[in-house]
């Protein structure tokens, strides 16, 4: 396993700091970056019924959406500390957090916290949907914005899938977000020790929709051009091709 990198013809990462890495690792090798990807036609389907009749707390709400695991990472405790100044400014809003619990006693933790704020019929978790399923691009749809709190993203799917379905993102400064949005043009970056810039990205989704909408769609199409499966499948094809031609 360990002359694989030194053998290989190719090297693919899906990361820019890691690329970088690897060309002062092999100089003379070929490095490319691999993004993940999603189907983009799968996520333009409307799916919003599956996510209403599966949840139907977020029916004529202001959707704010957190995607990932239930882990000290994805940081969704941070978004619970920020809620009291959310609800109080947008009162229509939910919080929806998304994903499986991959840590017991921060999953409890961030229960007693919602607990603790009175938060139960203002804050949603869904428990894990599976990547792609329905219900989960139907909430991407349904939603205002989709939040990322983390801590740390290598690439950061959920930003690709929002913009896949058609909704704006709000991050923080992470290297996946930074590799991938463009504040002012397909969403917002924020810094967790100064949460006023997040609050004023939600403010803005909020109260100009025109704004989000045209974030989301830039966004959106960035999707179709880099990071649809399709364009990505075709792009590896056409390494091997080349690969091939070399070696004959």
């Amino acid at each position: 396993a360990r002359r694989v990198l030194h053998e290989a013809d190719a090297i693919l990462t899906c990361n820019k700091k890691e690329a970088e890495l690897q060309q002062q690792r092999f100089p003379n090798k070929r490095i490319l970056i691999q993004p993940h990807g999603v189907s983009a036609k799968d996520y333009a389907a409307d799916c919003r019924a599956d996510a209403r009749i599966a949840f139907p707390q977020i029916v004529g709400k202001d959707v704010l959406l957190v995607v990932g695991r239930i882990d000290p990472i994805k940081n969704q405790g941070w978004v619970i500390e920020q809620a009291p100044c959310i609800f109080k400014r947008y009162p229509n809003t939910l919080l929806v957090f998304a994903g499986s619990c991959t840590d017991a006693s921060y999953g409890k933790a961030l229960e007693k916290a919602i607990a603790r704020h009175g938060f139960q019929n203002r804050v949603l978790l869904t428990g894990g949907l599976p990547h792609g399923d329905k219900r989960l691009i139907g909430l991407f749809q349904e939603a205002r914005a989709v939040l990322v709190p983390s801590i740390s993203e290598t690439f950061g799917l959920v930003i690709i899938e929002a913009w896949a379905a058609g909704t704006v993102v709000i991050s923080t400064n992470n290297s996946g977000a930074l590799d991938l949005v463009t504040p002012g043009e397909n969403g917002w970056i924020f810094d967790l020790t100064r949460p006023d810039g997040f609050h004023a990205a939600v403010q803005t989704v909020l109260n100009k929709p025109d704004v989000a909408r045209q974030f989301a769609e830039n966004g959106r199409q960035l999707v179709q051009r880099e990071f649809d499966t399709a364009v990505l499948g075709a792009r590896v094809k056409k390494l091997y091709e080349e690969l091939i031609e070399e070696k004959q």
